[in-house]
């Protein structure tokens, strides 16, 4: 039993994802790819652009693959976060299907994002390698985990946000400065060694995506940089945003509003 309504939300998923890619990019051009050259459009002239006015290396360590490994964990947070905006009220009509719960929509937006945050990776990091811009990562294990706190990250924020949009649309109002302030204090820009040793342990008690930028980071460049992250304890705070996000969603459909 358990299994069977397994296969059918899955299913389910499926579908919802074959949809939202045809309403997204259509059939003509380069239809689904655009998954994969979406986040690259957004990617490669920054690159291009921190390889033409930044030094080589900065602290021993190769900006290119600081920026490399900062900017598309980035895109991928700032999309999941978008596309979770009011999802509910947008897609309100595919809930008069019985077997469409609201987290298979979720799950189906978010998985599009992933799946293009992935691939815009692999194929960027396959181009700068034959490039001779960046080496493979050291330590292939470590990168992974990274990717996947990041992912995870990523995900839960995205539950609260979408919880929170059909609550009020402010957070649609907000959603925007905030993806951009962001940006500087994320850990994109930095690692937490060369933060000064006050800050480094507050940036990081309150900034949960420094943890899994220094594991991606750690990952690719090896042991020439001293890397602080610390896995059970953001296994918690993850855990923990995730459950409020849950929580959020659990009543959603009482505050949605189909105009």
């Amino acid at each position: 039993m358990l299994w069977g309504s397994f296969r059918v939300q899955r299913r389910v998923i499926a579908a919802l994802m074959i949809r939202e890619t045809y309403t997204r990019f259509g059939r003509e051009n380069l239809g689904f790819l655009w998954l994969i050259a979406e986040p690259l459009v957004f990617a490669l002239p920054v690159l291009a652009m921190w390889s033409l006015i930044r030094a080589k290396f900065e602290h021993g360590v190769p900006m290119l693959g600081v920026a490399w490994t900062g900017y598309l964990p980035l895109l991928m947070f700032r999309h999941i976060g978008a596309r979770s905006l009011m999802f509910v009220r947008v897609n309100a009509g595919l809930l008069y299907h019985r077997q469409v719960t609201i987290l298979d929509i979720f799950a189906a937006r978010t998985l599009l994002e992933i799946l293009s945050g992935y691939a815009s990776v692999a194929v960027s990091g396959l181009v700068l390698y034959m490039l001779g811009a960046i080496d493979p990562p050291k330590n292939w294990p470590l990168f992974y985990l990274g990717y996947f706190y990041m992912t995870w990250w990523c995900v839960a924020v995205g539950l609260i946000i979408g919880g929170l949009s059909e609550r009020s649309e402010l957070v649609e109002k907000i959603w925007m400065p905030f993806s951009y302030m962001y940006l500087p204090v994320s850990g994109f820009f930095y690692l937490a060694e060369w933060l000064p040793d006050p800050i480094r342990k507050w940036a990081l008690l309150v900034v949960p995506p420094l943890h899994p930028y220094e594991m991606i980071r750690s990952g690719l460049f090896g042991d020439v940089f001293r890397a602080y992250y610390d896995v059970p304890y953001i296994s918690m705070m993850y855990a923990v945003l995730t459950l409020i996000g849950l929580m959020l969603m659990r009543n959603v459909r009482e505050y949605v509003v189909v105009e």
